[in-house]
């Protein structure tokens, strides 16, 4: 087993790529929601519940891979929840209904929530705070890879085969991302919890964790960030496609542009943040990300509805993202060392929730047209930037340390 050293490139480049298998299964996917509404003769609403049971799925089963590599370490059930993934998404492709669709994308989500949880643990195992953000940023700027290849490479398999070709490639990248954590990815947790997982414990970990107000701060803001996005891709594929005429095979290209504006991003932030400060970089990464969602909101209430004034902000507002991803994570996990798992797992439980709450609110309102997606964009940014000045600005950040815990008798 060639197990890769904690700060070498190639480590960085094999945690992506296992880390991204959960978030493939809504940018590859994201294309065919028009199809399966033909297909499945289903309401727009009904066909976005495919992206909604996913996003709740991958939310609740974060909450226990995190206790679970806290107590069993890493590798193990990184590897289980990607095999679980694998076989759910064979499943799906084989979808006969749009019920039974949904109901095999809850399925898949299970699994694909094991890589963002514990990949995000291993680098927190590795790295101190300030470390870890720099690394985070580093893994941003090559899993953005992945959003901005997946949605084209979805698109023209929509295209050309359908829908359940998607999920037949997903299963392909599922099945390197097990050889890849067998062969290459070492047991991080040397400091194994045996409580983590009894209801106790559990507990426990999520008061202390619900408690500080700096890590509630931060999990809000990244809620409220990541929220804009999801607001943006649970309504996208219906403004572009079916408003603006785009074809499925070139609608991607809109996701794809933005992903360029968040390298640019955790590019930058790994250079900024050390130079200026983390808590500085976040405050005006925040403010950017509010003034571009607010523009994204402000030009369809005026009647301007086109594919740039859409797409210009956004691409500033992915740009500021860039910055508040590896900075906002970091400050989140850098006080719990000891229960890193927990801490990701909340915060991925929180995040996706949170986000796939501000999607289904986006589908609930689109009628035709792009505003009652830009407006719940430009809420959830606005309710970012008041969350920041209410709990973080100016606040110093609390260490938490958590001794470790005995084993029962």
């Amino acid at each position: 087993m060639a197990k890769l050293r904690a700060n070498t490139l190639p480590l960085i480049i094999v945690l992506s790529t296992v880390l991204v298998v959960g978030e493939m299964a809504t940018d590859m996917f994201i294309a065919a929601l028009p199809q399966l509404s033909r297909e499945f003769s289903a309401s727009v609403s009904k066909v976005q519940l495919t992206l909604g049971s996913y996003m709740v799925g991958f939310a609740l089963s974060q909450l226990a891979y995190g206790p679970i590599s806290d107590r069993f370490g890493r590798r193990g059930p990184l590897m289980l929840g990607t095999a679980l993934f694998l076989a759910a998404s064979l499943l799906s492709a084989q979808a006969t209904s749009i019920n039974m669709l949904i109901a095999l994308r809850f399925l898949q989500s299970l699994g694909g929530a094991a890589g963002v949880t514990i990949c995000m643990a291993i680098i927190r195992d590795m790295h101190d705070r300030d470390r870890s953000a720099i690394m985070l940023a580093r893994l941003g700027s090559i899993i953005a890879i992945a959003p901005a290849i997946a949605p084209l490479f979805g698109g023209w398999l929509i295209e050309t085969f359908s829908w359940r070709a998607t999920l037949y490639a997903l299963a392909v990248w599922a099945a390197l991302a097990i050889w890849l954590v067998w062969f290459f990815i070492p047991e991080s947790n040397q400091n194994r919890d045996p409580r983590a997982t009894q209801m106790l414990g559990m507990f426990r970990n999520f008061g202390t964790l619900l408690r500080n107000r700096t890590y509630v701060g931060f999990m809000l803001t990244l809620v409220c960030c990541f929220g804009t996005f999801f607001a943006f891709i649970f309504g996208a594929p219906f403004v572009f496609i079916e408003v603006f005429g785009m074809r499925e095979s070139t609608f991607p290209l809109i996701i794809t542009v933005q992903v360029f504006g968040f390298i640019a991003g955790t590019t930058l932030s790994e250079r900024l943040a050390p130079r200026y400060g983390l808590e500085n970089v976040f405050r005006w990464a925040i403010l950017t990300a509010w003034i571009s969602g607010v523009v994204t909101a402000a030009f369809p209430l005026f009647g301007i509805e086109t594919i740039v004034t859409i797409v210009a902000p956004m691409i500033v507002f992915a740009f500021a993202v860039g910055f508040i991803f590896p900075l906002g994570t970091a400050s989140a996990l850098g006080p719990f060392p000891m229960i890193a798992g927990t801490a990701a797992a909340l915060l991925g439980f929180v995040q996706t929730l949170g986000g796939a709450g501000f999607g289904v609110t986006s589908g609930a309102f689109y009628d035709g047209r792009a505003v009652g997606m830009t407006s719940v964009m430009g809420v959830a940014a606005t309710l970012a930037v008041v969350v920041y000045f209410a709990l973080l600005w100016r606040r110093p950040a609390e260490v938490v340390e958590i001794a470790p815990v005995e084993p029962e008798a």
